[in-house]
């Protein structure tokens, strides 16, 4: 059988400093960490005619075209499992996948702003955190811990362990959960780190960056083993 193939949505950015070229982009970090584990990648691209996007990590109420929903969907399709990945920017195309995802229980791993789209697809809210001192911090390998709050969970089933340090690099915040989704995880300040939906499938958003601390982190490597094989189930069954 062949490796589980999974789609990383790429994110938007414009580079100011490069004769304001615009790029969609896919994270090589995130890439490795799926290859090494045993998968093939694709990047999902959005299908439609607009050159420029928001510039900003928060809900973007751009409309998207049943045409382009219908190609979008046909890409997700031919994959086993998603991945939103982190970045600065997020766009409604990202929101609609998360949504189509949930509602068809493919799997999908959020990562960073990932996680923030994933909220936002089901009604939840996000907000910039006032004070960044503590998580915004790229020059540190480690820059707190993350505390289990439901062993009950399928994060808690990968990782095996009531708490652990995490990396962090971010600005925006979980702030209003949707009634889909739970808490698995939060800092030791209380932020949310983790969550994941309440029905059957593999609905997982992560606030940290488990692709920059996988090859040195049994934990963080654990989490995208168990995603991928996930991922192969879904194989499976077509």
């Amino acid at each position: 059988m062949k490796k589980p193939l999974i789609g990383i949505v790429t994110k938007y950015y414009r580079d100011e400093s490069f004769y304001n070229w615009t790029n969609q982009e896919i994270s090589n970090d995130l890439r490795y960490a799926l290859c090494k584990n045993g998968a093939r990648v694709v990047g999902i691209l959005p299908q439609c005619s607009l050159h420029y996007f928001q510039e900003l990590d928060e809900h973007d109420t751009t409309s998207i075209t049943d045409l382009e929903k219908e190609e979008l969907i046909e890409l997700v399709d031919m994959c086993d499992g998603i991945v939103l990945q982190g970045g600065m920017y997020s766009s409604y195309y990202e929101e609609f996948i998360a949504n189509y995802c949930f509602e068809k229980g493919k799997p999908i791993l959020g990562i960073c702003a990932g996680f923030n789209c994933m909220i936002r697809a089901l009604g939840g809210i996000t907000k910039l955190l006032e004070d960044t001192s503590r998580h915004k911090r790229p020059d540190l390998k480690y820059a707190h811990k993350c505390n289990i709050v439901d062993k009950n969970s399928t994060f808690y089933n990968i990782v095996k362990k009531d708490n652990f340090e995490v990396n962090s690099i971010h600005t925006y915040i979980a702030d209003t959960l949707p009634k889909q989704l739970k808490i698995v995880a939060m800092s030791d300040d209380g932020q949310v780190e983790v969550i994941e939906g309440k029905s059957d499938g593999f609905y997982l958003g992560i606030k940290y960056h488990p692709e920059l601390l996988f090859e040195e982190d049994k934990i963080q490597n654990d989490i995208f083993v168990s995603f991928i094989e996930k991922c192969r189930e879904e194989q499976e069954k077509k």
